[in-house]
């Protein structure tokens, strides 16, 4: 993200509820904000023309110009900053309003529903920030810049919490992103692909992170940390270095932390065309006892013949792909019995919206993540949301 503060509009015609979103949206953002407030859209479209908004926060019932035709005036503009619709609709038709600005060219669309809490208001900010963060890394990366960012600097890890399904527990950690001078780094698929234009680069910033990970670790107290485990991504090109988890066994050991403390996500597929060594590194990940999770089920390269062979300790499927499984068929339980899996071994991610919830009919037992679970968290608040989530778990 550029170090200029971030512009923001927010349109609301009810001038207590307006001061109160720019109070809230100042307070809570993790960037500092330059905020506009308007109470006719007119007005707002003219400034949205002239002005190069970050974000656009709007009702949608307004006198004069609804929100719906703001909107589709906002694209007609060539506005394609950020929205987010708060407004007292129900949220299907909010659903319908946001696919609708999507299929008109803004990318990132979110809405929330009046009334709301304090901590719904922060779930949709920071998916916005998130989406913004995203949105600066997505032009095509300084590789040589990302590498002395990652070397510089002890780095800053970003993580997801994992949370049974009844939210009482704490399961696990994914480590999502690395925080660079310029913004979040995600870590997962679509980031390793940037990174591999230069092949050795994923590899060598797995290293810093698992090092990294390793000391942040060895900082917090046992008790806190034995039962949970920490996940972060892999792909195929990470799999075609030699002696890779020889190496990160030694610095774990050297750490004092136990293998079976981390987890591997892989959403690459293993063909009869791939390396040797790849097929070396899963054995030597499993003869370490690092754990293997199953990314990105629906979404990933992963074929049914990998899920059938891979020596699998658990899996993933996002919100999106288990609907559209569940829209074609699927049965999840069926699917993971075949894979040497249950229930418990099941993590649903990206439970961002109270509707997605609905999708946990019938699956007592899994893990969950997203927004709707708990929000994404730095290296420097791990440990006291560690402690916390200890005393909750011994009060129940």
């Amino acid at each position: 993200m550029s170090s200029l503060p971030m512009r923001l509009l927010i349109l609301e015609d009810q001038v207590i509820l307006r001061k109160l979103i720019s109070r809230q949206t100042g307070f809570f953002s993790r960037h500092a904000t330059q905020i506009d407030e308007f109470s006719d859209p007119a007005e707002a479209l003219r400034s949205a023309a002239e002005t190069s908004y970050d974000l656009i926060i709007t009702d949608i019932g307004m006198p004069g110009m609804n929100g719906i035709d703001f909107i589709k005036n906002l694209t007609a503009i060539g506005c394609r900053a950020s929205l987010l619709i708060i407004s007292g609709y129900d949220e299907r038709t909010l659903h319908t309003i946001a696919d609708m600005a999507r299929h008109q060219g803004i990318e990132s669309v979110h809405f929330l529903c009046k009334p709301y809490s304090i901590d719904q208001f922060l779930h949709r900010l920071n998916a916005v920030f998130a989406d913004l963060e995203q949105r600066a890394l997505a032009y095509p990366l300084d590789l040589q810049k990302v590498w002395q960012d990652c070397i510089s600097q002890p780095l800053q890890l970003e993580f997801k919490p994992v949370l049974s399904r009844d939210m009482q527990q704490l399961r696990g950690m994914q480590l999502a992103a690395i925080r660079l001078p310029d913004g979040l780094l995600p870590l997962d698929a679509a980031r390793y692909r940037q990174l591999a234009a230069n092949p050795p680069l994923p590899v060598l910033v797995l290293e810093v992170v698992l090092e990294q990970l390793a000391q942040l670790l060895a900082s917090l107290p046992r008790e806190q940390r034995q039962h949970c485990l920490f996940s972060l991504y892999l792909d195929g090109a990470c799999l075609a270095n030699d002696n890779l988890f020889d190496r990160y066994n030694s610095v774990l050991r050297q750490y004092g932390i136990q293998p079976g403390q981390i987890g591997f996500l892989l959403a690459d597929g293993l063909q009869q065309q791939t390396a040797a060594v790849c097929f070396e590194n899963i054995a030597k990940l499993k003869y370490f006892g690092f754990a293997l999770l199953a990314d990105q089920l629906g979404e990933g390269g992963l074929t049914v013949g990998n899920l059938l062979r891979l020596p699998l300790d658990g899996a993933t499927v996002s919100a999106p792909a288990l609907r559209q499984l569940r829209a074609q068929g699927v049965d999840m339980p069926a699917l993971l019995q075949c894979c040497g899996l249950s229930l418990s071994q099941l993590t649903i991610t990206r439970l961002d919206m109270e509707a997605d919830l609905e999708l946990l009919a019938g699956l007592e037992g899994c893990s969950v993540s997203g927004e709707q679970i708990a929000l994404q968290l730095g290296s420097g608040e791990l440990s006291s949301y560690l402690q916390q989530q200890t005393a909750g778990e011994l009060t129940h």
